[in-house]
C-alpha cells in the first residue's frame, strides 16, 4: 500500500512501529469505512427485514398500541421489535445500532437524529383525591408544599413554576421515578403530584381514581417527538412504518386548553 500511495504510513524505531501523519489521515477514513461496513450488515442481516423500535412505555401502551392493528392488517409483512427504553434512546452511543426510530420525551434538541415533533401537548395537573384532600391545591404556589414525581430531571415543574409566576419556589420534595408507568401508580397511590400530557391520563382523570386540582390544561416546550438516527438509511419498511406514524400523528391533537380560572 505504502508503494502504491508513494507514502510512508508507518515509522520504524527500535521501539517498534507508529503512524506517521499520512497513515493516521488514512486510518481515520478506514475507520469509518469498516464501522459503515458494520452498520450495513447488522441492518441487512441481524435485523431481517425487522422494524426495530426504541419506545416509551406511556406512549406505546396508551397511543399507539390501539393503532397498530390498522397497519399490520394493511401490511401483514411488516415485523416489528418494540424496545422500551425510558427516554435514553437519544442519548446512547451509536443508536443506528439499537434502533431504526424512536419515540422520545423532550423538547427535540437531539443533533445525532432527525427530530420531527408528533403534536403539541397540553399538561395536566394530577394527584389522587385522598393526595388533595390532605394538600389543599388552589394556587400554583401551593405546589411547593407537595411532592413533586417526576422522571428524569425536574425541568417541566421547574417550567411549569416559571410558566404560572411561582419565582424562586422553595425546593419542595421530589421523587424521581424510572418511567410514567411507575409515576402514573404512585400518583394514583397517593405519594405526590405529577404532570402528565392530559391525553395520557385522560382515563384515571375520567374515573376520578385522579384529579386535576386547577381543573386547567397547561402549554409546554415538551412534546413526543419521532426521531431517526441521522447516521442510518431508511429501508422501505421503515420509511413506510415512519410516514405511517407521521401522517396518523397529524390526524391527532392534543385536547383543547382549559383555561386557569
Amino acid at each position: 500500500m505504502e508503494a502504491e500511495m508513494d507514502a510512508a504510513l508507518f515509522r520504524r524505531s527500535a521501539a517498534g512501529l507508529e503512524l506517521t501523519e499520512t497513515g493516521v489521515i488514512l486510518a481515520a477514513h478506514v475507520a469509518r469505512g469498516l464501522e459503515a461496513i458494520r452498520t450495513g450488515i447488522a441492518q441487512s442481516t441481524s435485523r431481517a427485514g425487522t422494524i426495530e423500535l426504541a419506545l416509551l412505555p406511556m406512549f406505546a401502551s396508551r397511543w399507539l398500541s390501539s393503532r397498530l392493528g390498522g397497519l399490520l392488517e394493511a401490511n401483514p409483512s411488516l415485523q416489528l421489535s418494540i424496545k422500551n427504553h425510558n427516554n435514553n434512546y437519544a442519548h446512547i452511543d451509536k443508536p443506528e445500532r439499537f434502533a431504526d426510530l424512536g419515540i422520545q420525551w423532550g423538547r427535540g434538541n437531539w443533533s445525532a437524529f432527525k427530530v420531527t415533533k408528533l403534536w403539541p401537548e397540553r399538561l395536566v395537573v394530577a394527584c389522587s383525591p385522598d393526595y388533595l384532600a390532605a394538600h389543599p391545591i388552589r394556587h400554583p404556589s401551593d405546589l411547593t408544599k407537595c411532592t413533586l414525581l417526576h422522571v428524569d430531571d425536574t425541568r417541566m415543574w421547574e417550567e411549569w413554576f416559571v410558566d404560572n409566576n411561582v419565582a424562586n419556589p422553595v425546593a419542595p420534595s421530589r421523587m424521581m421515578l424510572e418511567d410514567r408507568h411507575f409515576q402514573l401508580s404512585s400518583t394514583i397511590n397517593g405519594l405526590g403530584v405529577s404532570l402528565f400530557a392530559d391525553w395520557a391520563v385522560r382515563p384515571e382523570l375520567d374515573s376520578g381514581s385522579l384529579v386535576n386540582p386547577f381543573g386547567a390544561t397547561f402549554a409546554t416546550s415538551f412534546a413526543y417527538h419521532l426521531i431517526v438516527p441521522l447516521a442510518a438509511e431508511m429501508s422501505p419498511s421503515v420509511r413506510k412504518f415512519h410516514d405511517w406514524l407521521l401522517d396518523l400523528s397529524r390526524s391527532a391533537s392534543a385536547p383543547a386548553p382549559k383555561p386557569l380560572s
